[in-house]
């Protein structure tokens, strides 16, 4: 076979090679642009749901500024503590918000801890249950308050306290009076009935009369 016969083959060859790699370059660039387009897809709905996040989260932003206040007051955070606690609370700062109450056991005796709205002006204060006012490491600061009540004529119970009340008589208190501090108990007995009288250290509150179930039946002008 003579050179010129060879040619020809080798052009054909050389013809199929350029057909095969003109198909797997146009098959490259289709897979490449159907990539190209699936990712544009993902970004446009990726760019649509952000942008509906957003608005949305905008859009609360207003009634959350009015309305994302904690679920619990500060004046039922405070009736939760025992009388003698409130009453050291009072004592220290006032009529101070409180943010949060935690409690806890240590040594044997039940730890209140305080936290109050104003955390700059008012750490968290430690009041055991008895109302002693105790140091960040426990230690007592100031002892427990006495509790002074007076009796009336006849009455066979002296020292009667805050923690002598029945339980109703000082939700009742707690509930009526809340940010005020007892200044003395009088308990009086006629007959089968009991009573006290629950008078307070400011001016601002009448002196209280309960019954023994928790019913205010009176009250007295200071």
């Amino acid at each position: 076979m003579t050179t010129s016969e060879k040619q020809p083959n080798r052009n054909s060859v050389l013809g199929e090679r350029t057909v095969l790699s003109a198909r797997v370059t146009c098959g490259t660039l289709k897979s490449s642009a159907a990539a190209v387009s699936r990712f544009l897809v993902l970004a446009i709905i990726s760019g649509l749901l952000f942008g509906c996040a957003a608005q949305r989260q905008s859009g609360t932003d207003p009634y959350r500024q009015h309305y994302g206040k904690p679920l619990i007051s500060s004046g039922t955070l405070f009736a939760s503590l025992p009388p003698a606690v409130q009453n050291t609370v009072r004592a220290e700062t006032g009529s101070a918000g409180i943010a949060d109450v935690a409690n806890y056991t240590t040594g044997g005796r039940v730890v209140y801890q305080i936290f109050f709205q104003n955390h700059d002006l008012f750490p968290p204060l430690y009041v055991a249950s008895d109302g002693a006012l105790l140091d960040p490491n426990l230690m007592v600061a100031i002892g427990a308050p006495r509790d002074t009540s007076n009796m009336a004529v006849g009455g066979p119970v002296t020292g009667v306290t805050l923690n002598d009340l029945p339980p109703v008589v000082v939700k009742s208190l707690q509930h009526r009076v809340p940010d005020a501090v007892v200044d003395s108990i009088v308990k009086q007995v006629v007959g089968d009935q009991t009573t006290y009288v629950v008078s307070f250290k400011d001016r601002l509150h009448p002196a209280l009369q309960f019954a023994s179930d928790g019913t205010v039946i009176g009250e007295s002008p200071r």
